[in-house]
C-alpha cells in the first residue's frame, strides 16, 4: 500500500486544538460507562464521558481531570483528558476522526457505510478506520482496554476489502506519551487480536500515530512501530 496516503507531519506540529476553557477537576466515581462524579469548583457534579472503555488506570477517585462545558441531557461538562504520570491523557473520542483528518489528503468522505457497518473514511480507493488509545502497559500502547465486538467488526471487513484487491489502513492514536511501540490488547480481547492479524495476513495497513496533549493542543510526536507479534506480551 501507498504509505503517502498519510501525511506525517514534524514532531510537535498541532493536530488539533480544543478552543473550549478547560477546568480542573477530581474524580469521585464511575456511576456507569457515560458518567462520571466529579468535584468541579467544590461542588459535585456529573460529567459527561465519551468513551466506553474501562480506562481503570485513568477515571479512579483521586484522580485529576479536566472537563469543558457541553450541552447535554444529563449534563453540563464533558471529560476532555485525564492526569497519568504527569502527563494529560486525551480521551473524548469525538475528537478522534478530526485528529485523524489533520494527517489525510483533503476530499476524503467521512462515515462511509460498508457491510452494514460504518467506516470513517474513504480516500479515493483506500478505506481507513481509526482507533483511539489511551492503554501503555511496559511502553506498549494497547488497544482495546475492554472487549470490543465493535473494533473486531472493522478489522474482519477491512480485512475482507483487502481479500478482494482493495485497499485498507487502520490507523492507532495513540494518546500515551510514553509508549514506544503499539499492540493488540490480546489478553483482553484476542478476538480483535485475532481478527487484526486476520486482516493483516489479507493486506490491511496498520499505522500508528502517537500524540501529547497539553494546554489544549493535540500534538503529534512521531509515528510509533506495529509489533508484529501481537500473541505474546511485550516488556522492555
Amino acid at each position: 500500500m501507498n504509505r503517502e496516503i498519510l501525511k506525517i507531519p514534524d514532531t510537535g506540529t498541532v493536530a488539533f486544538t480544543v478552543n473550549d476553557k478547560l477546568t480542573e477537576a477530581s474524580v469521585l466515581d464511575r456511576p456507569n460507562r457515560f458518567l462520571v462524579r466529579a468535584v468541579l469548583k467544590g461542588v459535585e457534579t456529573l460529567v459527561h464521558l465519551h468513551d466506553p472503555g474501562r480506562i481503570r488506570e485513568l477515571i479512579y477517585p483521586g484522580n485529576r481531570i479536566l472537563v469543558r462545558e457541553t450541552d447535554g441531557r444529563k449534563t453540563s461538562y464533558s471529560v476532555t483528558a485525564a492526569r497519568s504520570h504527569g502527563e494529560w491523557i486525551l480521551l473524548d473520542s469525538r475528537f478522534h476522526n478530526k485528529i485523524a483528518a489533520a494527517f489525510l489528503p483533503e476530499g476524503c468522505m467521512r462515515e462511509v457505510s460498508v457491510e452494514n457497518a460504518r467506516l470513517d473514511f474513504a480516500c479515493g480507493d483506500c478505506l481507513i478506520e481509526i482507533k483511539g488509545s489511551t492503554l501503555c502497559i511496559d511502553r506498549v500502547a494497547r488497544f482495546p482496554d475492554a472487549p470490543s465486538e465493535r473494533a473486531s467488526r472493522h478489522a474482519r471487513i477491512l480485512g475482507n476489502i483487502a481479500s478482494h484487491g482493495g485497499r485498507a489502513l487502520m490507523v492507532f492514536l495513540v494518546f500515551s506519551p510514553a509508549a514506544e511501540s503499539f499492540a493488540p490488547n490480546s489478553l483482553t480481547d484476542p478476538t480483535f487480536a485475532g481478527e487484526l492479524s486476520e486482516a493483516v495476513r489479507k493486506g490491511v495497513e496498520l499505522r500508528a500515530l502517537k500524540f501529547e496533549f497539553a494546554d489544549g493542543k493535540v500534538k503529534f510526536m512521531n509515528e510509533i512501530p506495529c509489533v508484529p507479534d501481537w500473541g505474546k506480551e511485550f516488556h522492555k
